[in-house]
């Protein structure tokens, strides 16, 4: 599965059909153009997980501000 469409997926899965996918693209930020609060991340992070077989950690999530550092660590993880 390709990273981005699995996270478009995931989002899918977490927001619903509220959720423009054409803006989800790597540089996108994830609040300032995504809207996204620490609810819809947690929400989308279980989404992930389910999707590609791995938990994510605390320090994961430090410093995560665009899609492309999802993608990142979704890549390391799956290595």
């Amino acid at each position: 599965m390709d990273i981005l469409e699995g996270i478009k997926e995931a989002i899918t899965d977490a927001f619903g059909d509220d959720m423009d996918l054409e803006k989800v693209v790597p540089e996108a930020k994830l609040k300032e153009d995504l809207g996204f609060n620490s609810i819809g991340m947690l929400a989308m992070a279980v989404s992930l997980e389910e999707k590609f077989g791995f938990s994510f950690t605390n320090d994961d999530f430090i410093g995560i501000t665009t899609v492309e550092d999802v993608i990142q660590i979704i890549s390391k993880r799956l290595k």
